[in-house]
């Protein structure tokens, strides 16, 4: 195992500008710190077997890691080169502690632990809100509330209201993810499944945050009345269902898992 440990302090030292791009990230205020929380999932939910040695060409493979992560730095960007390491380093711990080297529930809780919610809000911040919108004015519509989309607002009569980057649900979309990979690792779904429960939780999130929006038009056009907390407490509540949506996703490919296993 001596030699293990060598390679995971080798291949640590390889991505060292990337882990001090991190602290950074963590500590300059343009990112919260919910990757602390994916970081610490990761080291509970990870599978504790036997230790095993590293094999020949396990070294090979972390040797090529760790010379591709050290020659391509200057040109990759820091979110990039970030993922790199963080996924080399879960393989690296995997493969030590369960004789696997890829285990998807834990690699993707390692991106999860990176600071990427300002980045999702940069980039998918105007997608997520518009597609809120979209859904949102429909169902306004099956409430017997007429409303138009027109832009990144709700049109309501002569009311027009905005979806504003808070509503755009980059952080339900964290925390959904979040909760369905660390649900996956804990009822041990194999890579097929994980991934349909992640997909049909991005669903189940996306129609939530449909909804929420729906529910704050409402509030904020006056069509619902209530005390002034009501409308971060719709935002708060709007979740739960959600997240039990999610529970049950984890829990019905859990059962088609256990089925097939039985039927082979």
């Amino acid at each position: 195992m001596g030699r293990s440990f060598l390679i995971l302090g080798l291949q640590v030292l390889a991505g060292w500008s990337s882990w001090v791009w991190y602290a950074q990230r963590m500590r300059d205020g343009s990112d919260e710190p919910w990757g602390l929380l994916a970081l610490l999932a990761m080291g509970l939910v990870l599978p504790r077997g036997a230790r095993h040695p590293l094999e020949q060409r396990d070294l090979v493979r972390l040797a090529a890691v760790n010379t591709a992560l050290v020659l391509t730095s200057p040109w990759m960007p820091p979110l990039l080169r970030a993922a790199g390491c963080v996924l080399s380093v879960t393989a690296l711990v995997s493969r030590m502690t369960t004789g696997r080297g890829f285990h998807l529930g834990t690699w993707l809780l390692a991106l999860l632990s990176l600071p990427v919610l300002s980045s999702v809000q940069f980039y998918l911040g105007y997608p997520l809100r518009l597609l809120a919108a979209t859904l949102a004015a429909p169902l306004l519509n099956l409430l017997g509330v007429p409303a138009a989309r027109e832009g990144l607002s709700l049109r309501i009569g002569s009311q027009a209201i905005l979806v504003d980057a808070p509503c755009s649900g980059a952080r339900m979309l964290w925390v959904g993810l979040f909760l369905a990979v660390t649900l996956a690792c804990l009822l041990r779904l194999g890579p097929g499944r994980t991934l349909w429960a992640c997909g049909l939780a991005v669903g189940a999130i996306l129609l939530g945050n449909a909804l929420r929006v729906c529910a704050l038009t409402l509030v904020e056009g006056g069509h619902l009345a209530g005390p002034p907390w009501l409308h971060d407490g719709v935002g708060v509540t709007s979740f739960i269902p959600v997240c039990l949506s999610i529970a049950a996703i984890c829990l019905w490919q859990r059962a088609c898992q256990q089925t097939r296993e039985a039927r082979a």
